[in-house]
């Protein structure tokens, strides 16, 4: 084991929620989090990129994504109720060790590291101001507007007990209002034939637009449905947050203020392997299906239908969309049909799909690094847990000047969003090997996942890591120019 994690420690698994048509509301953790933060800039901005020049065909990328991501999502939070540990401690705890898979992980973790949420959230705010969509010769407002939006993304994760509670209250909100919103445009004003485009194009496997397409656009497509990049990572975090499995023993990241009582531990733990605590291991897995399959599954693929529904509708046959209006242009387009008030809900909607996710953009990154450095570094071992947060906020401040500085030189918002999706494609695809590797080589044989699972990994990395090396390949002719 590489020198700076300790040996798991061993106590007792908790039991599993055994009845879950009494207690239903105990499945309310990770999935319907990861559902709120899920539907964000990337199904509002790929709607009129994507299903509005293609139309419906090239759904079914969507929902082949969302599907492979839930092995990749059941994997992760696999190995949080075997130890309590996130998978990204799981993955500095593998061969060649630390120091290796700091370089290897910063390198990937990039496509995270850039706030294009805050500056796509900035073009709703900036058309309720101009009372247009803005355009190139408005970038001063729109930047400034960016930084404001980005720097408030802060809040949330200062106030409460843990940071995961603050996080799920503000995502469930968000789900509620923009569901209702999007679900009422959907069913008065859309049209069957639209509903039966979108829908049949969810099953529509393997069909692609005819003639000349972007095949970035549909990388970075990929790369937004679901989660996306090494965002699904995060639902290992949030298992151990919620308390599930092994993660009760463990503890949680408290927020700066109001956290003072809760406490994460230097490391994981794990328990016997005995037929009391299998079968407990295999209620928590049947747990972790169901918060999968029944709420982030179907939620994902709605938050994908209903913006896509949306854009398909009212912006159908866009070519050039200017990258400062992208995020408006739904507003105006069904502002055009049916009246004004549907101007300033649209642009509320967008705002309100991509701020809020730029608060989880945040957590997530901060919470990944905050948890190898915690119970890795040796320096921190008889630091008291509840300082944990003090790694966590230095973290969030270093992101904070390195994000206004990305807001800063980024040409346009869209090109932020599209550069991020394909550098995400590449994260998703290694992180979900890395994943299968862990779970293969730290679980006992008794609790590792079965060949389909594998399989299903497998496949999602093969999938990311293909419409990456094809959008690359079409983009390399203007790649090369622009280098030499």
């Amino acid at each position: 084991m590489p020198t700076g994690f300790a040996q798991w420690d061993k106590e007792t698994l908790p039991e599993p929620p055994r009845r879950f048509a009494a207690h239903w509301t105990s499945l309310i953790g990770p999935g319907l989090l990861m559902v709120g933060a899920n539907i964000g800039g990337g199904e509002w901005l790929f709607g009129p990129l994507v299903t509005a020049q293609y139309g419906g065909r090239v759904m079914w990328i969507a929902t082949l994504a969302i599907i492979l991501q839930v092995f990749y999502n059941l994997a992760v939070m696999r190995y949080a109720l075997f130890c309590g540990e996130t998978i990204f401690v799981g993955f500095f705890r593998t061969w060649p060790g630390p120091k290796f898979w700091t370089f290897f992980y910063l390198l990937f973790d990039a496509g995270g590291m850039w706030p294009y949420l805050s500056s796509n959230a900035a073009v709703p705010l900036a058309a309720v101001i101009l009372g247009r969509l803005p355009t190139g010769a408005d970038d001063a407002l729109v930047k400034t507007l960016s930084y404001a939006i980005f720097l408030t993304a802060f809040i949330p994760l200062i106030f409460g007990g843990k940071i995961y509670n603050a996080i799920e209250k503000l995502m469930v909100t968000k789900l509620v209002l923009i569901l209702t919103f999007l679900g009422f445009v959907v069913v008065v004003f859309v049209k069957p034939s639209t509903w039966w485009e979108i829908g049949s194009g969810l099953l529509r496997f393997g069909a692609l637009p005819p003639g000349d397409f972007n095949w970035a656009t549909l990388a970075a497509f990929a790369a937004v449905a679901g989660a996306g990049g090494l965002t699904n990572s995060a639902f290992s975090n949030y298992a151990r947050d919620k308390g599930w499995g092994m993660g009760r023993n463990v503890g949680a990241i408290p927020s700066a203020v109001g956290g003072r009582t809760i406490k994460l531990s230097h490391t994981g733990k794990t328990f016997e392997l005995n037929e009391e605590n299998l079968s407990r291991f295999r209620g928590w897995l049947r747990h972790i299906r169901r918060d999968q399959l029944i709420l982030w599954l179907p939620g994902c693929i709605l938050g994908m239908a209903l913006p896509a529904m949306f854009s398909y509708q009212f912006v159908r046959g866009v070519k050039n969309v200017d990258g400062n209006a992208v995020a408006a242009m739904s507003a105006k387009a069904i502002a055009d049909q049916h009246g004004a008030i549907f101007w300033f809900l649209t642009l509320l909607c967008g705002f309100l799909i991509m701020a809020p996710t730029q608060v989880s953009q945040l957590d997530n990154l901060c919470r990944r690094w905050t948890d190898v450095i915690w119970m890795g570094a040796g320096r921190l071992k008889k630091v008291d847990g509840n300082k944990v947060k003090y790694v966590y906020y230095a973290i969030l401040a270093l992101y904070g000047a390195w994000g206004l500085f990305t807001l800063k030189v980024t040409p346009n918002p869209l090109v932020l969003a599209v550069a991020s999706g394909v550098m995400m494609n590449i994260a998703l695809a290694v992180s979900g090997l890395h994943t299968l590797w862990v779970l293969l080589t730290l679980l006992p044989r008794e609790l590792r996942p079965h060949w389909f699972s594998c399989a299903g990994l497998v496949c999602c990395s093969v999938l990311y890591f293909a419409i990456s090396v094809i959008a690359f390949a079409q983009q390399w002719p203007k790649i090369q120019a622009w280098l030499f």
